[in-house]
């Protein structure tokens, strides 16, 4: 044995609990920052300084952070489709959606890209089993979604509080579709960039774009800089980003993709729980059972995946930027 597998079994499991944990984690975090200030801050500001981070650490480490033109516009195109166009609205929508629901509802995620892999050239077909999980899933999904469908995404004769939850889930549906084409987008646009890096630049130019839609939006003059807020914005931007994405890419070297995947199944669940514990909310009659259903469809199409030839380096890049959704 050699000396390195003691610490791997040991590295492991503790980054399957800082993905776990910490990206369940943004939800809540995000749900309350909303509250004290505008989203394009809240995403702008977390994305802007863990950018910075990383690019700062590879400066130390002596690698060169310059990108060739081509990869500079790949970069900007992934982080407007997943680090704004997601996240930036899941913040919009998190103002009337609890954070247990929004990261349900996100848990539809892997579903919808293996729907699209399907559908779409080139892309890596469903076998039966991953078409038995995907029905079940888009089941859980109108059974979660049903009261908003039943009254229309703007609905009339309503109350505040009614209408509040439809349009915030309409928003989040775009959010969600943001990620799921910047996904299929970042396996198909290749790069010679370390993903690291790539990653880094995503999030600077992300967030720069971010912090300026606050702007736009009156961020500075709404503001509230509560220390909780403060608190709120040092947890998405240590835990949620760069612990948390660390962890995740140090797994896609070590482990199968198809095990990394089960954050997507885990994380709504602490999501639920850590909503539960700090902000006093909680899933409420058919939205449990439409939890359960989503979940256990999300693992049966994760596990389909298993019986698969091993990733290819660019799926472990395509893998790796299609990590937080949260």
């Amino acid at each position: 044995m050699s000396q390195s597998e003691p610490r791997t079994r040991l590295l492991v499991p503790l980054a399957f609990a800082c993905v776990y944990f910490f990206w369940g984690s943004t939800f809540v975090a995000i749900r309350y920052s909303v509250a004290f200030l505008t989203p394009g801050f809240v995403s702008g500001f977390r994305y802007l300084a863990a950018g910075l981070i990383l690019l700062a650490w590879f400066a130390v480490r002596g690698t060169t952070i310059r990108l060739t033109p081509r990869e500079l516009l790949r970069a900007a195109i992934l982080g407007l489709l997943l680090l704004t166009g997601n996240n930036v609205l899941l913040g919009f929508a998190e103002r009337s959606l609890t954070a247990g629901y929004a990261a349900l509802l996100t848990a539809s995620v892997p579903m919808l890209i293996a729907c699209a892999e399907s559908a779409i050239p080139g892309g890596r077909p469903l076998n039966r089993v991953g078409w038995a999980g995907t029905a079940l899933g888009l089941g859980g999904l109108l059974l979660l979604l049903y009261p908003v469908l039943r009254r229309g995404f703007v609905p009339q004769g309503v109350t505040d509080a009614e209408r509040a939850v439809s349009i915030g889930t309409a928003i989040l549906l775009v959010a969600i579709a943001s990620w799921v084409v910047g996904t299929l987008l970042s396996g198909r646009i290749r790069s010679t960039v370390e993903p690291l890096l790539s990653s880094a630049w995503q999030m600077c130019i992300a967030g720069l774009v971010n912090v300026l839609i606050g702007t736009a939006a009156g961020g500075w003059r709404s503001a509230h800089w509560t220390p909780g807020v403060i608190a709120a914005l040092a947890w998405l931007t240590l835990f949620g980003s760069l612990v948390g994405y660390s962890a995740y890419t140090y797994l896609l070297h070590t482990v199968s993709v198809a095990k990394v995947a089960t954050y997507a199944y885990v994380n709504p669940i602490v999501a639920v729980l850590l909503s539960a514990l700090f902000l006093h909310e909680s899933l409420h009659g058919s939205q449990w059972f439409a939890m359960a259903i989503i979940l256990v469809a999300v693992a049966t199409i994760t596990a389909s995946k298993t019986s698969q030839q091993p990733a290819r380096p660019a799926e472990l890049t395509e893998a790796a930027e299609a990590g937080e959704a949260g």
